[in-house]
């Protein structure tokens, strides 16, 4: 009997699913639909953002140990750790002060909620700048694509994020990240034609 009402269940479930994926837009649309519904999107991107700056603050400290020499992009890894350090104090207490709690869901779980891949957030590498030749080449590579994925991010924010204040927070990390890209560009061809 228990069996039957599972599967009775089981096929009401589907039917909805088959129905509410049929209201129109593609089956992405309704799994991100789906997804968003679930977890709030300001939640979601505090939950990425929070480790992306803690990994690029991580990345910044360790290429400035193993000798990161360029003045500019010493220049940006002092930025990066403490600007970065800055919005995720703030990030955290919005967290709390709207969703109750600073503990993060994993910040898989807070992509897929947004629609992004690893890669398309830029965190799908590792690097030992101890084992580099060039630190400076190596740190301006690995960040550049690091703070393309913030700026996907921050894109989508400026667009979904309910909260006026992470909206501005979105702004100041698309401005401030794309003019740190040109720089390391900069670097990251000119190492390349001397290297």
């Amino acid at each position: 009997m228990n069996r039957i009402v599972y599967a009775v269940a089981l096929l009401a479930a589907a039917s909805l699913t088959i129905v509410l994926a049929g209201c129109g837009g593609s089956d992405d649309d309704a799994a991100t639909a789906s997804a968003a519904a679930q977890v709030p999107f300001d939640r979601a991107f505090i939950d990425a953002m929070v480790p992306h700056h803690q990994d690029a603050i991580a990345m910044a400290t360790d290429a400035k140990k193993a000798g990161l020499s360029q003045p500019d992009l010493v220049e940006i890894a002092d930025d990066i750790e403490r600007t970065q350090e800055a919005e995720i104090e703030q990030m955290l207490a919005w967290r709390e002060e709207w969703f109750g709690s600073r503990e993060q869901e994993p910040m898989a779980r807070a992509l897929e909620t947004l629609g992004l891949s690893e890669a398309q957030a830029g965190m799908e590498h590792e690097v030992d700048f101890d084992s580099m030749d060039d630190v400076d080449q190596a740190f301006a590579e690995a960040m550049i694509g690091h703070h393309e994925g913030a700026i996907e991010m921050a894109r989508l924010a400026q667009d979904k994020a309910d909260h006026g204040e992470l909206k501005d927070l979105a702004d100041d990390i698309v401005e401030a990240q794309e003019r740190e890209v040109e720089t390391m560009r900069e670097h990251a061809s000119a190492d390349a034609h001397h290297g």
